[in-house]
C-alpha cells in the first residue's frame, strides 16, 4: 500500500530520473529493501516536519543527497562526518538495497534514506533546518525536449531557497547542464560564478564519486559548483 501511496504522490513531478530497477533483484537485495529500510529508510509525513525528527540522535547540522546512485558519495561522507545527519533519496532500487547493506555493515547512525523522487520529501521539511543539498551527476537528458525533466530547473532551486536551505552543491560532466544551472542562478539573483570554466578544477572539499571517475576516465571535464542560497 505504501509503494502505491508513494506512485500517487511522485506524479506530482515530472520524473528527473529513469528507470527505479536495472535488473531482477537478488533475495538478498529483497530483503535489504524490507528490513533494512525498516530501520533506516524514511516515509513521507503528512505534515511538515523538523529533519531531526527522522534520527535517534540528535545532529549539528542535516545535509541532503538528492540521487545517491550506488552511494559511494553518501557513505563516505557520514562516515567522515559522523556529527552531521545524511538524509539521501534515491528512486533506483538496486543503488538503494546497496547503500542500506553499507549502511548496516558501517553501524551508521546518521544517515536515513527515502527510495523515492527527493523533492518529495524536501517540501516536507520545515524552513532553515536543512543545511546543504547535494545533487551530484544527474541525468543531464541531453535532448531538448526532455530538458524539462532536469532536476535542476529554477523552479527547484528556488524551492530550495524558499525554503531556506543554506548551502546547495553540484557536480556534473555535461558542461551545457551546469551551463543552464548558472543561468537559473542568474535569473534568481543567486550570486553564483559566471566563468564555467573556474569550475573546471577539482576542489579539495570533493568526495569522488563513481560517475566522475567515469568521466574522468573518459578525458572528460566534470564541473563542481558550491553557492549559498540563504545569507545569514
Amino acid at each position: 500500500m505504501q509503494d502505491v501511496m508513494q506512485d500517487v504522490q511522485e506524479m506530482k513531478y515530472l520524473p528527473s530520473f529513469g528507470r527505479k530497477r536495472a535488473r531482477g533483484l537478488s533475495e538478498t537485495q529483497k530483503n535489504n529493501l524490507i528490513h533494512l529500510y525498516e530501520t533506516y529508510g524514511i516515509e513521507i509525513p503528512a505534515e511538515k516536519i523538523s529533519p531531526k525528527m527522522l534520527f535517534n540522535i540528535s545532529f549539528q547540522e542535516i545535509f541532503v543527497e538528492v540521487g545517491f546512485g550506488h552511494g559511494e558519495h553518501l557513505i563516505q561522507n557520514a562516515m567522515q562526518n559522523p556529527k552531521i545527519g545524511f538524509i539521501g533519496c534515491e528512486p533506483f532500487e538496486n543503488g538503494v538495497a546497496t547503500t542500506l547493506k553499507e549502511i548496516r555493515d558501517n553501524n551508521l547512525q546518521n544517515v536515513r534514506i527515502y527510495k523515492g523522487d527527493a523533492r518529495l520529501v524536501l517540501e516536507k521539511l520545515q524552513q532553515n533546518t536543512i543545511d546543504r543539498v547535494y545533487v551530484l551527476f544527474p541525468d543531464p537528458w541531453h535532448k531538448k525536449r526532455h530538458h524539462k525533466r532536469r532536476i535542476l530547473s529554477a523552479e527547484f532551486i528556488d524551492n530550495l531557497r524558499k525554503n531556506q536551505v543554506k548551502e546547495l552543491v553540484v557536480a556534473t560532466d555535461c558542461k551545457e547542464y551546469m551551463e543552464s544551472v548558472l543561468e537559473n542562478m542568474a535569473q534568481l539573483k543567486i550570486p553564483a560564478p559566471d566563468n564555467i570554466e573556474t569550475l573546471s578544477q577539482k576542489p579539495d572539499w570533493f568526495l569522488s564519486t563513481r560517475y566522475e571517475q567515469k568521466a574522468l576516465a573518459k578525458g572528460e571535464k566534470c564541473y563542481y559548483l558550491k553557492v549559498e542560497l540563504t545569507v545569514s
